[in-house]
């Protein structure tokens, strides 16, 4: 590998792909203010003023879909292109009800839907050139090590090697069984032949310290998986006593209005939800009863807001009685147990549509933790600490561990997403996950299983020409 080519930076990468999608943004939709026919005239400044708006509300929604956030992994021409369809659908949806309002116009209606193709079209373009240039032979991925103290760890340190292939080219070791002393030489020999430090969340006190100074020191790019405590400080924030800097902590819990609020939303979207999927909920039924024998929905006890249990309510994507032989077990790939028509409805999320039902009976809210088995759960008290906290809100049909997950993910990362949404709960982070959630519905390798994914995403890679330090 070429040590004299340029280092890709994420995060210059996510500056400029911003800046290059607003000047398209600009460029075609001013396109489409003077070249299409009749636009000018039409309402006079007010058409320019929902162009510019739709232009705004494009950006705004993709930023809000994490396009330009600091994610090492993901990233990929596809996933650019889901979020900025996203984006375009959701701001041309919010002018089509402001030209129903104000305008009337079916002229104007046009416009809009013009603007939305055009924006879909000018982004991605501009996308695809940011990724063939910053792919291409003037630049070299960015070489990361991943530390782990435990072996158990091992398939975990594999997964974020996989996970960051097409930004990053990642190895990956194991300090087990190593003193301070041979911690200092395992620094000196390794880390100067990388470019960023990946320290996972099982590493000893000493060597968990040692590690960040000596990368902090060597000037590296640093990523820390966080203990479960340093996610309940997440949301700290600067307090002075007098003259001293403190770290203020609010204690978990949401007050009687962010109660009101978010119980009013759950009631409003369960309802909506019921109303629009109704069809396909349907249709979905229809395939299950006539693929394969059993009911069409699913009950199993799960746990909500203080552990109390409550019956869940799934589309049926097992065949009946998947447990009886093997016991309470989570889905596996390839899982025999699957029917043809449960794999297709589980890979974009459509089991969980009868949980409208379960939001709207007050069980669970919109946006929460996902409900677990009491089995699981007492399996995960022992292993987890903190594991109890996530009990503290009721459970959801979305979450933030839902949106960048896999039904793979390990548990431990499960609850890492849930304590931080608890520790950081905010109405404007429930919008911004459920607007994810229609993202994570398309990009079909978030319900994929860890081997599936991790052969596509070297398979992508190697098609790149980067086959990482691993092979």
């Amino acid at each position: 590998m070429n040590d004299n080519l340029r280092i890709r930076n994420i995060k210059n990468e996510r500056k400029y792909l911003f800046i290059y999608n607003l000047i398209a943004l600009a460029a075609v939709l001013a396109a489409v203010y003077l070249f299409f026919p009749g636009a000018s005239e039409i309402h006079g400044r007010y058409s320019a003023i929902t162009i510019i708006a739709d232009g705004l509300m494009t950006l705004f929604f993709m930023g809000v879909l994490e396009k330009y956030a600091i994610l090492v992994s993901g990233g990929s021409l596809y996933e650019k292109f889901v979020i900025t369809l996203l984006a375009a659908v959701y701001s041309a949806i919010i002018m089509c009800l402001v030209n129903l309002v104000f305008f009337r116009s079916g002229r104007e209606l046009e416009i809009d839907m013009t603007a939305a193709a055009v924006s879909v079209a000018g982004v991605f373009i501009t996308d695809i050139l940011m990724d063939n240039f910053f792919g291409s032979k003037y630049y070299r991925k960015q070489r990361v090590l991943i530390i782990s103290y435990d072996e158990r760890n091992f398939l975990r340190m594999k997964r974020a090697k996989y996970g960051v292939l097409h930004n990053c080219d990642a190895w990956y070791e194991t300090i087990q069984g190593i003193d301070a002393e041979g911690m200092r030489r395992f620094i000196d020999k390794n880390f100067p032949l990388y470019d960023a430090i990946c320290i996972f969340d099982d590493l000893e006190d000493e060597e968990y310290h040692m590690a960040i100074s000596a990368a902090l020191d060597m000037n590296k790019d640093l990523y820390i998986v966080p203990k479960l405590i340093d996610v309940g400080r997440s949301n700290s924030r600067i307090a002075i006593f007098d003259d001293i800097i403190t770290f203020y902590t609010p204690k978990r819990g949401l007050n009687n209005v962010e109660l009101f609020i978010k119980r009013a939303i759950d009631i409003a979207a369960s309802l909506v939800g019921l109303i629009v999927s109704a069809i396909p909920m349907a249709i979905i039924a229809l395939l299950i009863k006539t693929t394969s024998p059993g009911p069409v929905f699913y009950k199993q006890t799960r746990l909500t807001k203080g552990k109390r249990e409550f019956e869940i309510y799934k589309f049926r994507t097992m065949v009946q009685d998947a447990e009886k032989l093997s016991g309470p077990k989570f889905a596996e790939k390839h899982d025999p147990r699957i029917t043809p028509v449960g794999r297709v409805i589980r890979a974009f999320r459509l089991d969980e549509l009868p949980q409208f039902i379960n939001i709207l009976k007050g069980d669970m809210s919109l946006v929460g933790p996902r409900p677990e088995r009491p089995v699981f759960v007492r399996q995960f008290e022992k292993e987890i600490a903190e594991y109890d906290l996530r009990f503290e809100m009721k459970a959801g049909l979305t979450s933030l561990s839902h949106v960048h997950g896999r039904y793979s993910t390990y548990i431990y990362d499960r609850t890492y997403y849930d304590l931080y949404y608890i520790m950081n709960y905010s109405l404007l982070l429930d919008i911004q996950i459920i607007f994810l959630t229609a993202k994570t519905m398309l990009i079909m390798s978030q319900s994929e299983g860890e081997d599936s994914f991790k052969k596509k995403t070297v398979a992508r890679a190697d098609a790149k020409g980067g086959k990482g330090i691993e092979t």
